[in-house]
């Protein structure tokens, strides 16, 4: 059977681990004979002698980080804070980046208002009605009313005339006013000249009697008692009313007097079309109906709620507490922590950048590692999950680290026979990186009794054998060996106890004379 590939270091370092560095070897008490023969050749020699050994296997693999965490946002925003860089240490539940809180904030305060009105809609059907249904219902009701008084006060097609006529005299007069009242202060002021006139007559109608013939009047001279007669004080305040018509068709047309005899030609003319499409019985009927319809929701507003309506709003009260919780829980998600503690590999946004749901923000990698190593088929019973093993690195000699075997893989590779096994490796002092090469290696079981032999006695790949020392001659023995732990082999067959075997016979051949007494 081909032994794994151990060097010096990792055989030194596990046995150390192991604790059989302790005790000391039976081969290594036993003195070569002829031992100046043997000096002479440059040979070194052991005893096969029975002992205890215990099994060491050893596996090459490569370091590679457990499953990292990436760190992405679940609500939008723009990054407000970026409190990590690449290569730092963080530890589970520190803050790596926070976004801008202000818009969650307020969708917070929303919700919580949403709840409040919620809950005293649920108060007011617990307590005997819902005050905004009842108010709802009578808001409902009034216009269903004022629907039909409308209608009902609707002109009527027998007013047709009378409103065109309306409407006439309301064109008329904005006409007049948009051309300057040029026609109403020359109305006036006839009216004015008509009144002086009625007033002269007034007066000279109540003059004294005329002198006798042939003598001649100096001047018709009005009594007093004419002055104040009521005709021509008739006359006098028709005077008077006359110049203060005039007075106000002089003044200028203002903006308000303008749009005011525009409103009332607008206003006659609505009257007439609605006259010309008078209202149907149909309408009247239908705004009668919304009045009833208005009245019996009123009726019911005022009643006690029903089962059904306070189930309403138990349901009403609970949609609005679960918005306020999701409300809180994006608030909450504005501010990133790391899931895990480990080294972070990368960031992905800068600060500043306005980031979508699901955006990545941080890479992080867990400060262990773990090894993938190949166990032979025949080796498998001597390793177990949970196992302790040693890890060796050769950027650090002489030093070991501690792993655990994670899992094994339930089948067989049916081309190397092998089955892969994953090892964690703790690295407390965070001296690891991922892709360095390293030896797994595994204690297995202990042999008590067992013939051993120095491991650089055995030569050979597939055939494997010691250069035994016979009759002072080096003789090839094919051996088969067991259990070996980086240092001693076990035999299993091929040699018996106290054979002298030598060790390292590079260069010696079968038969070639190694002692004094060969011939």
């Amino acid at each position: 059977m081909p032994c794994p590939r151990i060097t010096l270091r990792v055989a030194s370092v596990v046995f150390a681990m192991l604790l059989a560095s302790a005790c000391q070897l039976p081969w290594a008490r036993t003195a070569p004979a002829d031992g100046q023969n043997r000096a002479r050749l440059g040979l070194r020699t052991a005893t096969v002698a029975r002992g205890d050994i215990t099994s060491l296997l050893v596996y090459p693999g490569e370091l590679r980080p457990k499953a990292g965490a990436i760190v992405a946002t679940r609500v939008a925003g723009r990054l407000d804070r970026l409190l990590v860089e690449p290569g730092a240490s963080v530890r589970e539940g520190d803050t790596l980046a926070e976004l801008d809180r202000s818009a969650l904030e307020v969708q917070v305060v929303q919700a919580q208002a949403s709840l409040a009105a919620a809950e005293a809609r649920l108060a007011g059907l617990k307590s005997g009605g819902d005050t905004d249904s009842r108010a709802e219902a009578d808001a409902s009701l009034r216009a269903a009313k004022a629907r039909l008084a409308t209608l009902e006060a609707a002109p009527k097609i027998e007013a047709i005339p009378a409103l065109a006529q309306a409407a006439r005299e309301a064109r008329r007069r904005l006409s007049e006013l948009e051309g300057g009242r040029t026609q109403a202060v020359a109305a006036a002021e006839a009216r004015l000249d008509a009144a002086r006139s009625q007033l002269d007559t007034a007066l000279t109608s109540t003059t004294a009697a005329p002198p006798p013939a042939g003598e001649s009047a100096p001047g018709a001279t009005p009594s007093p008692a004419a002055l104040t007669s009521p005709a021509v004080e008739q006359a006098r305040q028709a005077v008077q009313v006359a110049q203060q018509e005039v007075a106000r068709a002089r003044q200028p047309v203002g903006s308000d007097e303008l749009a005011a005899a525009r409103q009332q030609l607008a206003d006659a003319e609505d009257a007439l079309l609605q006259a010309r499409w008078p209202v149907s019985p149909g309408d009247l009927d239908e705004a009668r109906a919304n009045v009833e319809a208005a009245e019996a929701r009123l009726r019911r507003a005022g009643q006690p709620s029903s089962e059904a309506a306070i189930k309403a709003g138990e349901t009403a009260v609970e949609y609005a507490g679960a918005a306020v919780e999701l409300a809180r829980v994006q608030l909450r998600e504005a501010t990133l922590v790391s899931p895990i503690s480990g080294i972070v590999v990368q960031t992905h946004q800068k600060q500043g950048d306005t980031v979508a749901p699901g955006t990545a923000i941080v890479t992080l990698q867990p400060p262990d590692y773990e090894i993938q190593v190949a166990i032979d088929e025949r080796q498998l019973a001597q390793v177990a999950t949970g196992q302790t093993v040693g890890v060796l690195v050769d950027v650090y000699p002489g030093e070991s680290f501690t792993g655990t075997v994670r899992s094994i893989s339930p089948s067989v590779e049916a081309r190397t026979r092998t089955v892969a096994a994953r090892v964690d490796v703790q690295d407390p002092r965070a001296k690891l990186k991922s892709g360095l090469f390293a030896q797994v290696a595994i204690a297995g079981g202990k042999r008590s009794g067992a013939l051993i032999v120095p491991r650089e006695a055995v030569v050979g790949t597939s055939d494997l054998a010691v250069m035994a020392v016979l009759d002072g001659r080096a003789r090839r023995q094919a051996v088969q060996i067991g259990v070996q732990d980086g240092r001693s082999v076990e035999i299993t067959q091929g040699v018996a106890e106290g054979t002298e075997v030598i060790l390292t016979p590079t260069g010696i051949l079968d038969g070639d004379v190694v002692g004094g007494e060969g011939k």
